[in-house]
C-alpha cells in the first residue's frame, strides 16, 4: 500500500506533503547514522536530493534519487522507522503497544498496526 501520491526526488513534480513524509523518514534514518537532518519543508531541493540518494546508495543498491510509490526506497524507509520504533516501544501488554492512535478495527497483527500508524504519519504531513 503506498502512502505517496506521486514520487519524490530529482526530476519530478514533487508534492509537499509527500516530501515532508520523505524528509522525516530521512531525517531518521539520517539521525542514526550522526547525520545532520534535513528541513521538513516539502521542498524538494540540493540536499534533500543529495539524502535520497545517499539513502538508496547505502539501502537500496538502486540509486536513481527518486523515491517512488510503490518502489524499494519508501518500502525501505517505512521498514526501518517501524523497526526504530519497535525497538524503543515499551509493552503494555503482550499483544499492544500505546501510540496514541485510534485502535485498529479488525484482526490486529503487528503488520495492521504498522499499516495504520504509517497511515496516520503520512496524513500527518499535510
Amino acid at each position: 500500500m503506498t502512502r505517496l501520491t506521486k514520487p519524490v526526488g530529482q526530476a519530478v513534480q514533487n508534492q509537499p506533503g509527500d516530501a515532508r513524509y520523505v524528509q522525516f523518514l530521512l531525517n531518521e534514518w539520517r539521525a542514526l547514522r550522526g547525520m545532520e537532518a534535513l528541513a521538513v519543508d516539502g521542498i524538494v531541493g540540493p540536499l534533500t536530493n543529495a539524502a535520497i540518494r545517499a539513502f538508496q546508495q547505502a539501502e537500496t543498491g538502486l540509486v536513481d534519487g527518486q523515491v517512488d510509490r510503490d518502489g524499494p526506497s519508501i518500502k525501505k524507509l517505512e521498514a526501518l522507522h517501524i523497526a526504530t520504533i519497535v525497538a524503543h516501544v515499551n509493552p503494555i501488554d503482550p499483544y499492544s503497544i500505546h501510540s496514541g492512535l485510534p485502535p485498529v478495527l479488525g484482526t490486529l497483527t503487528p503488520e495492521r498496526m504498522a499499516d495504520h500508524y504509517l497511515d496516520e504519519l503520512r496524513k500527518a504531513q499535510g
